[in-house]
């Protein structure tokens, strides 16, 4: 499998450039996306689990991981990788005049494994047709978009 690309026209990142230059850059695109039940049915195809039996494990998965990283625990997963949570605060001039209610929202941080982090090195690229929205600025790819 290889990820798909497009070549899209936006400004120019490179520290020092000329106001208003613009070059062209490479852009990973998702095209699909796999819906809970049909992973369920990929992942029962590789064992003797049925689609049911994966459905429950993953979802008893999550309400532990949830409670888990509720409660600062990093959750290592083997191979797949580790899952902490994290959380930014502002900042305060004295330490004694810091508070809970600076922390902004929380998140969650993915860290791979060995597994995941194997695809990695050398992944495969195929280009995408060009179109009339794979140019310009307004086409930019959005982190969680597909």
């Amino acid at each position: 499998m290889s990820l798909k690309y497009r070549i899209i026209l936006r400004k120019n990142m490179t520290k020092g450039a000329p106001e208003g230059s613009k070059l062209y850059y490479g852009q990973i695109r998702s095209l699909e996306k796999t819906s809970f039940n049909k992973l369920c049915d990929m992942v029962s195809d590789y064992c003797t689990a049925k689609k049911g039996e994966v459905e429950l494990v993953v979802d008893g998965l999550i309400n532990v991981m949830k409670n888990l990283l509720d409660s600062g625990n990093v959750v290592q997963m083997g191979g797949f990788g580790n899952f902490r949570m994290i959380a930014g605060s502002k900042g305060v001039a004295e330490k004694k005049d810091f508070e809970v209610l600076l922390f902004k929202k929380g998140r969650i941080v993915f860290t791979p494994g060995k597994i995941l982090k194997e695809i990695t090195t050398k992944p495969t690229f195929m280009k995408l047709e060009d179109n009339k929205e794979s140019s310009g600025d307004n086409s930019e790819e959005k982190p969680g978009e597909l």
